[in-house]
């Protein structure tokens, strides 16, 4: 049986320096294909040397475009709660031309820092794909890059045919709040994109075994090139409304137990230019 080739993506790269150690661990124990750069936190710059090594040994490095995550050093931030976020989006209120701003200016900081443009584009608490936000992320990506290789930007729709999969709710309103649509928008265009979206619940796990069942869910329901994303930290990191869940995601992913899971199902991380 041919091993299936999925992407395993951490997000949130530069929160915190124990995201960012947890990132280069998993990498380097080819547990991780890609991770995406908070590009205001206040943790990037510290760590510029070690994401440009870990990208020219093959790690995936994208923008988490974002929206909803105030940091202090920031400037000109078009930052608001989600809530707020879904409601412009959803009653067609958005304002163009901020978005537009803000997403150039997170594009041409992270070209600045890192010396390459992003391998992909997704987006903090998913706000990338959120109903009419969507367009505006793509026309900016086909007009910055259209002489180059388009970056690939994160989908979330599920797999097709998914069946069991726990806490779907979550997963659901993401469909509906625009990333049915924003999937149709997707291949209307050149822009490469993963194939089912897997990853999403309420971070409310209790320990490695709940968040094995989980994966292990998800993992029965991967295809080619399916994204699963992670939120992994070495240790509980504070002032962060998943802080405590981080620890139980990296300290799984780490284990024997992964890798005896992949092996189970025949699947094997590998990035995302490698699998389309």
């Amino acid at each position: 049986m041919m091993k299936k080739t999925i992407q395993l993506c951490a997000d949130d790269f530069g929160q915190d320096p124990l995201i960012n150690e947890a990132v280069f661990s998993l990498f380097y124990q080819k547990r991780l294909s890609a991770t995406s750069v908070l590009i205001d936190g206040a943790h990037v710059s510290s760590s510029v040397l070690d994401l440009q090594n870990a990208h020219k040994d093959g790690l995936e490095v994208g923008l988490h475009f974002n929206l909803t995550l105030a940091f202090p050093q920031a400037i000109l931030q078009n930052i608001k709660p989600l809530y707020l976020w879904i409601l412009l989006s959803q009653l067609g209120l958005l304002n163009k031309l901020e978005i537009e701003q803000a997403f150039q200016l997170q594009l041409t900081k992270f070209e600045d820092i890192y010396g390459f443009m992003p391998d992909y584009i997704d987006g903090h608490q998913h706000v990338h794909q959120f109903s009419g936000l969507g367009k505006i992320i793509v026309d900016e990506i086909l007009k910055r890059y259209s002489s180059r290789s388009l970056p690939w930007v994160r989908n979330t729709l599920r797999p097709n045919n998914t069946r069991n999969i726990p806490q779907v709710s979550k997963a659901f309103i993401l469909e509906v709040l625009g990333g049915k649509s924003f999937y149709a928008l997707l291949n209307t265009t050149n822009i490469l994109s993963n194939t089912g979206f897997l990853g999403v619940y309420g971070f409310n796990v209790a320990n490695e075994a709940a968040y094995r069942e989980l994966m292990l869910a998800w993992l029965i329901n991967a295809q080619n090139n399916t994204l699963i994303m992670c939120h992994p930290a070495v240790k509980v990191v504070n002032d962060d409304a998943i802080g405590s869940q981080r620890p139980i995601e990296f300290n799984y992913l780490s284990s024997n137990a992964f890798q005896e899971d992949l092996d189970l199902h025949q699947l094997t991380i590998s990035k995302t230019r490698s699998s389309v």
